[in-house]
């Protein structure tokens, strides 16, 4: 009977607790740099796989990005170790980009897909 309660509440959590791509405020903007961070917080997959006694903590390289609309400027950073996904691949600075941002989660669109970053920073731009 537990099971049957603890798949009920999965089952709630996925349905009400996502919220839909058509719900969120999606606007464009413009990919303005491209850079790499190492941080602690995001694991290595090609790391982590190593044998112990192999498998030293490291820092792991993330992809960073920012882009800016007419008055605003995100600083984005990768959930994922640069090549765990295609997503930096698909990134060319100058080209537009649809975008919502939603508290510290950006969704990308890219290619019909959909693409979640970081958010770092969320500012006004200078001078505006």
């Amino acid at each position: 009977m537990n099971t049957a309660y603890a798949a009920v509440a999965v089952v709630a959590v996925v349905v009400f607790g996502a919220q839909p791509a058509a719900d969120r405020r999606w606007q464009t903007g413009t990919w303005t740099q491209v850079g790499v961070k190492r941080t602690p917080f995001v694991g290595d997959v090609v790391q982590e796989r190593m044998p112990s006694g192999l498998d030293k903590p490291r820092m792991t390289e993330v992809a960073t990005y920012v882009i800016e609309t007419d008055d605003r400027r995100y600083e984005l950073q990768s959930l994922v170790a640069i090549g765990s996904d295609r997503f930096d691949l698909k990134v060319a600075v100058g080209s537009a980009v649809t975008f919502a941002i939603e508290k510290k989660t950006a969704y990308i669109r890219l290619d019909e897909d959909e693409h979640r970053l970081l958010v770092l920073k969320n500012e006004r731009k200078k001078g505006t």
